[in-house]
């Protein structure tokens, strides 16, 4: 698994450089139904993507809202590039059917 790479500048600035991952898990979601994605052993970023809205939840399943959340339970809608610091598995969900890719990075 690759790693995010920090490379510098003409002006000797760090800036982040995403490479493409060499781990690539997708999953196709059917409207409302939830999934469960195990994190691979040794990644410690994740890159979310998808051709719709979707939602994560860490350690736990996905619920797309239909109510307010208050209790700060809520999962993330479109959460793009994360850690995965104690994090086992997250759950997936969109209120729509859709394709979702995750490059995963150590």
């Amino acid at each position: 698994m690759r790693s995010l790479e920090s490379v510098v500048d003409r002006n000797e600035k760090d800036i982040i450089g995403l490479v493409f991952s060499d781990f690539v898990d997708a999953r196709v979601l059917a409207a409302g139904v939830a999934e469960t994605h195990s994190v691979p052993t040794g990644a410690k970023y994740v890159l979310f993507s998808s051709d719709q809205d979707f939602y994560v939840k860490v350690n736990g399943t996905a619920a797309v809202p239909s109510d307010d959340v208050t209790a700060g339970t809520a999962s993330i809608l479109n959460p793009g590039l994360r850690s995965l610091d104690r994090v086992i598995t997250f759950g997936l969900i969109s209120s729509v059917d859709c394709i979702i890719t995750m490059e995963f990075y150590s």
